[in-house]
């Protein structure tokens, strides 16, 4: 039994294990437990014969200890430590190391007869000098008489013998393929066996409780056999047989019906072997004599009745049962894996859990799953009546594609989409047994090397994300451009620039969902989310809020982290992420999802009206489903009013109006000299005054505009000092100046804020670099925690920070100024009427148009006019853009940055 008996997957350690590669020691773990049988069947059959018995023993035990040691040694020489915790070889070794211990005592403790004379006792005084007693004589006589003319000593031995070697077969059998999934996509040149993928009786999910039963009744045959029980010996085997009988003929022989392409289960020798013995065994209790019918009759019933009732082979589908729209498991997922009915296990292909499941891109029934099958391969696998089928092997490189559905025999990917790595979308046929998706490779003409048959539908380059929404279209986004195609445009001759979708600011480049009703949302900066209904204005959403307000009616007055957001059939809104799973009715109430659904990277809308989320529990994907969930969303309970300090629907008024552009493209320059250009940009001026984005170079630490269309930034100096440079691009024209202290040890630049010619650069411990005009560098120490970003330099001199929560002024000889905070999720800073020490520091600081401290909130732009002190210039209603990832002042101009988006704000 434990040889049969798996341990933990966990251990990575079995005795016996069809699908993997083979175990070392396993081969004469199987051959102990044949030992033992057969030890105990030929010590039973040779009791008659004192001196034959006397040599089976003796060379059992020394069998048994050979296979024993063979097993134990087998096992330790592969070196892994999981080995010591599996229940099958802590099993094993106790019980081969018992089996050892009583065999070896059979041998060295065999009975002697006693001899047929007896010597004469030595103390004749104790000796009996009495005649027997002729009666008692004559009884023992005629006992013994009426025992050796028994019918039991005159039954043959074949009928115990071949009882119990069929149940050991019976038994052994089990751990033969059981079933056998024949897999074309892994055949290729090596023959039809490479393509077969065996399973053991032991690791079929559902026929684990029947496994039990079956070994139990094998084992109750054989123990009957051995002990000659005749009387229980025909009602077990008849109980074994049809249990086996019953049980092959309703799980493994129906098996689903295979594929056009030859996919599909099968049974394997275990099963066949399993049935043939289980009709012998059937056979030979039915056709005994001297038992009685009822009983025979009676465990045929029981053991019929297990074997139809005990595995389930031929469950339905999973379908999940949802109450209240509480999100289920769909595809029995777990741990990133999906587990089938016949317990095929799956892996999910890509990082979003979403991207590797897919339906049919037409709306006609069916399930796709991509899984990974090798470090840079996955395999498209269908999803039918519960089982999984092995369908192409995509061969894609480091990374994976996303499968966007299927549809005519073909599946629809989006391959590539990685930094700065070409992209593709691809129509690959199911008739393929392998394809290669990499885009690793170029044709003569320029185009890139796919498999012969595969279609590309459409190309591009840098980084491309993408989704499906619940109108039965596909948006793919990143760069600068955001498209939106009806799954059925997915065909060749594609032309991307019939779908660009840009619905408000922060769209291009950013992710897009739409309803079929028309509703919209999309991102407009990396945490800003927005939504447009049929007929209405656009709703900024999320954040605008200050921090620590909970959950409320209003989306814009809660604290919402969205990673992802969807739009089902009926305009509902659904929002997941960092915050409580949540959805936006259409009559503008958020609602809190019941059962919450934590840590959701990816929402899909489907067009059916439910629901899927993307999770990552403990590090293992997960697929959540709620069924009707367009339905059940106005039934979810409404989150309670905002709090007073969160309630965003009344923003507050300012004096100024704007006037709101969207700025077109805006070019990109490199910066001046041999300096290789980085990642991080600048908005800027070039020497013709053109609004321009500055690449900013490779080697510079920190940078911050000057308000007048310069910028600034900072690198590490030449020599050994390695003092800090600060270098100042006007027009064009760049300037350096080195600060004349040595640098501080791993000296690097955090924050820095400039107005004009003047730069502080923050250096780490409480140290600030000042830069001042005439190329002038002092160093000054501020003890306080600052916050990222915290700085503002004003055309003053002056420094405005944000340490431990408070906005302070701090002058150039180190004196401090208290301007107002200490709350961590105090008040808005645009509130009125609120103590100075309980309004929060959260946003954005500068130097503005007028060279005064302002701060922008992610909703307002304030002004501060003295210590607490403070002047609302403008809100939404003026044009304030809100949840904008970033401010730049250019002389009296304010450049807003959504996404790739940037909104212009100029004084009327």
């Amino acid at each position: 039994m434990a040889l049969l008996l798996p341990g933990s997957a966990s251990t990575g350690c079995y005795l016996w294990r069809a699908t993997t590669q083979p175990v070392s020691g396993r081969g004469a773990a199987l051959a102990l437990s044949l030992t033992l049988v057969a030890l105990v069947l030929a010590d039973r059959l040779s009791a008659d014969r004192i001196g034959l018995r006397r040599q089976v023993r003796t060379w059992g035990a020394a069998a048994v200890l050979v296979v024993v040691a063979t097993a134990c040694v087998g096992l330790a020489w592969q070196g892994r430590s999981g080995c010591a915790t599996s229940p099958a070889v802590i099993g094993f070794v106790l019980c081969g190391g018992l089996a050892t211990v009583v065999a070896t005592h059979w041998a060295t403790r065999l009975t002697t007869p006693a001899p047929l004379f007896a010597a004469p006792p030595e103390d004749p005084e104790n000796s009996s000098e009495e005649i027997l007693d002729q009666s008692e004589l004559r009884a023992v006589f005629v006992e013994l008489t009426a025992f050796a003319t028994s019918p039991a000593l005159r039954r043959p031995v074949a009928v115990p013998v071949l009882a119990g070697s069929l149940a050991t077969l019976l038994l052994l059998s089990t751990v033969l393929p059981w079933r056998e999934l024949l897999d074309p996509v892994a055949l290729g040149p090596a023959g039809a066996e490479a393509g077969l993928v065996r399973v053991q009786l032991w690791e079929i999910p559902y026929a684990r409780t029947w496994a039990v039963l079956l070994a139990i009744a094998a084992v109750a045959v054989v123990c009957a056999a051995i002990s000659r029980s005749f009387a229980v010996l025909r009602p077990l085997a008849v109980l074994a047989g049809a249990l086996a009988i019953g049980g092959v003929l309703t799980t493994l022989v129906q098996l689903p019906d295979q594929l056009i392409d030859g996919v599909g289960y099968r049974a394997g020798i275990g099963a066949w072997l399993a049935l043939a013995l289980g009709v012998a065994l059937f056979g030979l209790g039915v056709a005994a004599r001297g038992q009685r019918l009822l009983v025979v009759l009676l465990a045929a019933t029981v053991g019929l009745g297990a074997g139809l009732l005990a595995p389930a082979a031929a469950a339905p589908e999973y379908r999940a049962v949802v109450v209240a729209g509480v999100p289920h498991r769909l595809l029995e997922l777990q741990g990133g894996q999906l587990v089938d009915r016949l317990g095929m296990r799956v892996a999910i292909g890509t990082s979003d859990p979403l991207d590797s499941i897919a339906g049919t891109l037409d709306g006609t029934p069916g399930q796709w799953l991509l899984g990974r099958t090798g470090s840079e391969s996955s395999t498209l696998f269908e999803y039918r009546d519960g089982v999984a089928f092995p369908r192409v092997t995509l061969s894609h490189g480091v990374t994976p594609p996303a499968l966007l559905g299927v549809e005519n025999n073909r599946m629809v990917v989006l391959a590539g989409g990685a930094g700065n790595r070409p992209w593709a979308i691809l129509a690959i046929p199911l008739t393929l047994v392998t394809a290669d998706v990499s885009l690793s490779h170029k044709n003569p003409d320029g185009s890139y090397y796919v498999t012969p048959d595969v279609t590309v539908l459409a190309t591009g380059k840098g980084s491309a994300l993408t989704h499906r929404n619940a109108d039965r279209s596909v948006v793919i986004w990143g760069g600068t451009t955001t498209w939106q195609i009806p799954a059925d445009r997915l065909r060749a001759g594609l032309d991307l620039k019939s779908y660009v979708v840009d619905p408000g600011p922060g769209a291009p480049g950013n992710a897009v969902s739409t309803g079929p009703d028309g509703t919209a949302a999309w991102r407009t900066s990396n945490t800003g989310l927005a939504m447009l209904r049929p007929g209405s204005k656009a709703q900024q959403l999320t954040g605008v809020a200050p921090a620590g307000c909970e959950l409320s009616r209003d989306a814009a007055s809660s604290s919402l982290t969205v990673d992802a957001f969807a739009v089902d059939v009926r305009g509902n809104l659904w929002l997941g992420g960092g915050s409580p799973t949540a959805v936006i009715t259409p009559d503008g109430v958020l609602r809190r999802l019941p059962g919450g659904a934590a840590g959701v990277d990816s929402i899909e809308a489907r067009p059916d009206g439910s629901v899927l989320l993307g999770t990552s529990p403990g590090g293992g994907d997960q697929i959540l489903e709620i069924t009707g969930a367009a339905e059940a969303a106005a039934s979810y309970p409404a989150a309670p009013e905002p709090e007073a300090r969160c309630d965003r629907r009344k923003p507050a008024a300012g004096s100024t109006q704007y006037r709101v552009s969207v700025v077109a493209e805006v070019p990109a320059v490199d910066p001046p000299g041999k300096e290789a250009a980085g990642t991080g940009r600048q908005l800027g001026l070039d020497a013709r005054g053109r609004l321009v984005q500055v690449r900013l170079p490779n080697a510079a630490h920190t940078w911050a505009p000057d308000g007048l269309g310069g910028v600034w930034w900072t690198t590490n100096g030449q020599g050994k000092t390695a003092n800090e440079v600060a270098v100042h691009l006007v027009g064009g024209v760049a300037k350096a100046v080195a600060d004349p202290q040595p640098g501080l040890p791993n000296q690097r630049g955090e924050y820095a804020a400039a107005a004009g010619d003047r730069l502080v650069s923050a250096i780490g411990d409480d140290l600030y670099n000042l830069y001042g005009p005439g190329a002038q560098v002092s160093r000054m120490k501020v003890d306080g925690a600052l916050r990222p970003n915290g700085l503002a330099q004003l055309g003053s001199g002056e420094v405005a920070m944000v340490l431990d929560e408070r906005l302070v002024l701090v002058g150039r000889d180190g004196r401090r100024t208290p301007l107002f905070g200490g709350s961590p999720s105090g008040w808005p800073i645009s509130s009125v009427g609120v103590a100075p020490s309980q309004l929060t520091t959260d946003g954005e600081w500068f130097a503005g148009p007028d060279g005064k401290l302002w701060g922008y909130d992610g909703s307002h732009l304030v002004r501060v006019e003295a210590p607490g002190r403070i002047t609302t210039i403008a809100g939404p209603a003026q044009g304030v853009p809100q949840a904008a990832d970033q401010v730049t002042v250019i002389g009296s101009s304010l450049f807003f940055a959504l996404g790739n988006d940037t909104v212009r704000l100029d004084p009327r």
